[in-house]
């Protein structure tokens, strides 16, 4: 990263974590009156291939970033028909991670208060009336906040029973032109023949260029070669492609814990505020994170502008963490197959009502309507279960 290494062994602002989440932080910061801060980043500098996509009806910073943006969406399952979508007044963005790094990355050297330090975090703690960040160079300290993003989800990656979202995508390029360009494949289940919810998603970004991501939403992982070899199937299966055919550009890979967060959401007068996945800002029934961490940090620092404040960093909605804890415990159940769960919503309501649903920014009659368009019996044993278990906590 091109910002200075730290000169002082004390800050105003400490992010434990540099990642999206906590140059997003940095970056809202930046924009705010609290731009004068001393800020220090602590990052380990290890980054892998990464994607951002996200739907907004409105137009963002980021956009100008996208690689490609659609106004269509294809659902595929196993009914005859495919169904493509619009989704105005929505639109679909794919920004490549390396892009928005760098261009975060060059509006945070326009600020020479904000340093880097590239180190392994060992621990955070307290330290008379500030907290501090011990690392491999050192501890550092902060008078005001750390703002973690570093600390891990409680999400134990061997219980089947803690659902994951887990995934494996290629960027495959063509020798040839092969992909119509006009819609997004947000979800293709005509590769899913079990309980477990499985799909493919792609996002074709040229006529020759294409990411392939295999994802399941379930409690067990599967060894890379598996998520591959399903990819390489398809790709022959649905466009005819063997090896020959295109070059794999870029491999990406990822776990994202599917729970709500079990930690009590901090307020903001607290000295050590987590965020990012640590602070539950992915949501737990989809696993998208970009959108919320940008809405979620741009409140997050339009509050401490205000200064000292009993609010939270997330606001707690009690219904709509229920209608997840619901829809988790269905796919933990395998009552239904995830895929038929899917098609349900995607066939029997309209997209706009869907993708708002999805954001959280429904009504809670327009959550109800949603709930009777799913196959009933599977979500009324979830609901008693979530019921049954919240009484006995």
């Amino acid at each position: 990263m091109q910002l200075p290494g730290p000169a002082y062994r004390e800050y105003d602002f400490i992010l434990a974590g540099g990642g999206m989440a906590g140059l997003s932080f940095a970056y809202y910061v930046g924009q705010s009156s609290l731009n004068n801060k001393r800020i220090l980043i602590i990052d380990r500098g290890v980054r892998n291939e990464q994607t951002f996509c996200y739907w907004s009806d409105e137009t963002s910073e980021f956009d100008v970033l996208a690689e490609k943006s659609w106004h269509s969406l294809y659902f595929h399952s196993a009914r005859p028909s495919s169904l493509k979508i619009s989704i105005e007044p929505y639109t679909y963005h794919k920004i490549n991670g390396h892009a928005w790094f760098s261009y975060i990355e060059a509006e945070l050297a326009k600020h020479p208060n904000i340093h880097y330090l590239q180190a392994e975090i060992e621990s955070i703690g307290f330290q008379g009336l500030g907290s501090c960040v011990n690392t491999s160079e050192g501890t550092f300290y902060a008078s005001e906040k750390i703002i973690d993003s570093f600390s891990p989800f409680p999400c134990d990656i061997a219980n089947p029973k803690h659902l994951k979202q887990h995934f494996l995508g290629w960027v495959v390029e063509c020798n040839f032109n092969n992909f119509e360009t006009d819609a997004a494949h947000l979800f293709d289940f005509r590769v899913a023949f079990g309980k477990e919810c499985e799909f493919m998603y792609v996002l074709p970004t040229s006529p020759r260029k294409a990411l392939f991501e295999y994802t399941f939403f379930s409690g067990t992982l599967r060894e890379p070669d598996y998520y591959r070899d399903k990819i390489k199937s398809y790709l022959f299966a649905y466009y005819g492609l063997t090896a020959d055919d295109y070059l794999l550009k870029e491999e990406e890979s990822g776990v994202i814990p599917m729970r709500n967060n079990p930690n009590k959401t901090a307020n903001l007068y607290e000295k050590h505020l987590k965020i990012g996945t640590s602070g539950g800002f992915v949501k737990s029934t989809t696993g998208y994170s970009f959108y919320r961490t940008q809405k979620f940090c741009k409140d997050l620092v339009f509050e401490l502008e205000k200064g000292p404040s009993a609010s939270l960093v997330i606001p707690v909605n009690p219904w709509k963490i229920w209608l997840d804890e619901v829809f988790l415990q269905v796919l933990i159940d395998q009552q239904i197959a995830g895929s038929k769960v899917f098609e349900s919503l995607f066939y029997n309501n309209k997209p706009g009502l869907l993708l708002k649903f999805l954001q959280e920014e429904t009504s809670w009659k327009e959550d109800l309507r949603l709930m009777w368009s799913v196959p009933t019996l599977p979500f009324v044993r979830a609901a008693l279960k979530t019921i049954y278990r919240s009484k006995i906590k």
